[in-house]
């Protein structure tokens, strides 16, 4: 049955009874995602032991596989709705936080109540805070707040939202636009050509060491600059800096290769928010090497890895079920999907 038809039926009460006992007890062979957004229908549906069925369902779930299906971008609304008021754990609460299609509303909510370890993850996500500005307002109503968030939070709100609210003004971003929205690479002057800084040794150790001392001595602007339109090789260290803002322009440099993004991926020394906005770009997942990396990566949040790995190959699989490096959530995962497939029977 078609999946539309299918929801419709649910909706209206027509599809049989022994239908909806299958999938509230999690049993129709649907793929997860259309699955779990069946079972939360059903939560209500008019037949209380369907609805109590779908309940039990609902707290049996694997909570490694649900942290992965309301990471995703695609996952339904709804879904993300019921976990954000149910006694989710924080690392639940983290996927939900970290999907950039968790509803904006939903997220104001949460930031009233999550723990403060939580609120950072929220505050990352300009884009969404400049579209919803009550988000701010919540974070700082949260008994969690320490006073290095409300320090972020007010100036995110003095930068984003105070005389140039309406410059920054956004309505429903397209991915291109979001590459945009860095307001100071809105006020920087777009030079000519790469920036590069002149009569660096030759010698490569010297050279990195020297780059390093003259970029320490910039103001956060000039790193923005230096970010945004430097060479690769200042792009390369720029990337760690310890300022959030400046590490993310790299991200936003028309001059970015595919090359450097799977570097990047690859890199434990930069912040866990960068490797999350490369995994939640479809753009740059659609490189195989980059998916691969960010699973391998222990510096990667558990929300993306546990993503991603779903796309990785049988033999790469295989080798992560074994590789004491990565994080055993990883490796655990791995070999469950490489089981998972095997037990499917060939088509």
């Amino acid at each position: 049955m078609d999946q539309s038809i299918l929801k419709q039926a649910l909706l209206d009460g027509s599809a049989p009874k022994q239908l909806r006992l299958l999938i509230a007890g999690g049993l129709a062979p649907i793929p997860s995602g259309v699955l779990l957004e069946l079972i939360v229908l059903l939560l209500k549906d008019v037949d209380p032991e369907i609805g109590a069925r779908a309940a039990k369902t609902l707290g049996e779930w694997d909570q490694d596989e649900i942290c992965t299906l309301v990471g995703d971008p695609e996952c339904h609304p709804s879904i993300l709705e019921y976990f954000s008021q149910t006694a989710a754990s924080d690392r639940l609460h983290q996927a939900i936080l970290s999907n950039s299609s968790s509803p904006d509303a939903l997220v104001a909510n949460l930031a009233e109540t999550v723990p403060g370890s939580l609120l950072e993850t929220i505050l990352d996500n300009r884009v969404r805070i400049i579209r919803y500005p009550d988000i701010l307002a919540s974070i700082l109503r949260n008994p969690a707040c320490t006073p290095e968030i409300q320090r972020l939070a007010h100036e995110i709100e003095v930068e984003f939202l105070g005389s140039k609210k309406k410059e920054y003004a956004i309505a429903e971003p397209s991915e291109a636009e979001v590459a945009e929205l860095s307001p100071l690479d809105l006020q920087l002057e777009i030079p000519e050509g790469d920036l590069s800084l002149e009569g660096l040794p030759v010698d490569p150790e010297a050279r990195q060491s020297e780059i390093l001392k003259r970029l320490s001595t910039m103001s956060v602007r000039e790193k923005m600059r230096y970010a945004l339109f430097g060479n690769r090789e200042i792009r390369a260290m720029l990337i760690r800096d310890s300022n959030k803002e400046v590490a993310r322009a790299v991200l936003h440099s028309p001059k970015l290769t595919d090359n450097e993004i799977e570097a990047i991926a690859s890199m434990r020394g930069v912040a866990e928010n960068i490797l999350r906005e490369i995994g939640q770009s479809r753009a740059w997942t659609k490189s195989y090497a980059v998916v691969q990396n960010l699973v391998k990566n222990p510096k990667t949040p558990p929300t993306i890895s546990q993503t991603l790995l779903f796309r990785l190959r049988a033999q790469d699989l295989m080798q992560l079920s074994r590789d004491r490096s990565v994080s055993d959530a990883v490796r655990n995962n791995a070999g469950r999907i490489l089981r998972q497939r095997a037990s499917k029977p060939n088509p």
